[in-house]
């Protein structure tokens, strides 16, 4: 069906000829223009799909950039499979000379940067399972924006209790289950207690993990699990309901913007390889 489109609200085929979803009643002719953009990120399968994927290609990437560093068995069989620092830098890491040189859009990159093979395997373990929840839940678009701002919530809590740099998806997850905490507490009914207990687990676990092993981003998974919480509020009080063209607007731009950081970072920080250090 060459003229047909998926409504950027219900997400069911119509013809693209029509101003307005026959099935739920969406205006769409203003989002006409981001239309084939929506297309992309049309279900909640294929939206997690897209950013898992891009995770692996930046950390495929990461380890490209200095590849004898990742390569290296200087730190033992854990440490196989590192990007070096420098490459991290070079990609949109965030915190330390990174956020001291002003590069905001860290906050945005660093979340699909990773410094193993363990960190981007549990990071993407717990994103399939509990991103897909989101994305069922609340819809594509949302799940986009809560991953994105609650991972910029995260690393800004993180760059102002310690500037220590810092990587890694986690701040995003723990966003999306402080997200499911405040959701199932406002819905209600058995399905919101269920996900309200299930989502305290996972934050509770994870954090008891993360006080439990060296260097790993506390503050960030606070900033992230607080964050998650707040955007709750502003997020329907139930599944299922309409994706506007503004949420949509705003998912597409944040993904605009991360792109756009990472060609920053790229073209900011590579004096980080030959001077040794990172500089503004």
């Amino acid at each position: 069906m060459s003229n047909a489109i998926l409504c950027p609200s219900c997400r069911k085929l119509i013809s693209k000829d029509e101003t307005e979803c026959p099935h739920c009643g969406h205006r769409i002719a203003v989002g006409r223009t981001a239309q084939p953009l929506i297309q992309v990120f049309a279900n909640p399968e294929s939206t997690i799909q897209i950013f898992t994927g891009f995770t692996v290609l930046m950390y495929i990437g990461s380890l490209l950039l200095d590849t004898k560093s990742a390569l290296s068995m200087s730190q033992g069989i854990l440490g196989f499979g590192s990007p070096s620092i420098q490459s991290l830098y070079v990609l949109g890491l965030t915190g330390g000379a990174a956020w001291g040189c002003g590069h905001l859009w860290t906050l945005l990159t660093a979340t699909f940067l990773h410094g193993s093979l363990l960190h981007i395997f549990f990071n993407l373990s717990w994103l399939r399972s509990i991103g897909l929840i989101n994305a069922h839940i609340f819809g594509p678009a949302r799940f986009i924006n809560i991953y994105m701002i609650t991972g910029m919530g995260g690393f800004l809590a993180s760059n102002l209790w310690s500037n220590t740099p810092t990587i890694g998806a986690s701040c995003a997850l723990f966003g999306l289950m402080g997200v499911l905490i405040a959701f199932g507490r406002r819905r209600g009914g058995e399905l919101g207690k269920n996900l309200n207990r299930q989502a305290w687990s996972w934050a509770i676990v994870g954090l008891c993990i993360g006080f439990a092993i060296p260097q790993v981003n506390n503050a960030g998974h606070i900033g992230g699990l607080i964050s998650g919480y707040a955007l709750a509020y502003i997020l329907p009080a139930h599944e299922h309901k309409r994706e506007s063209i503004v949420e949509w607007i705003i998912a597409l731009s944040l993904i605009a913007f991360t792109l756009a950081g990472f060609l920053l970072s790229f073209w900011r920080m590579q004096g980080v390889f030959s001077l040794g250090i990172p500089t503004c």
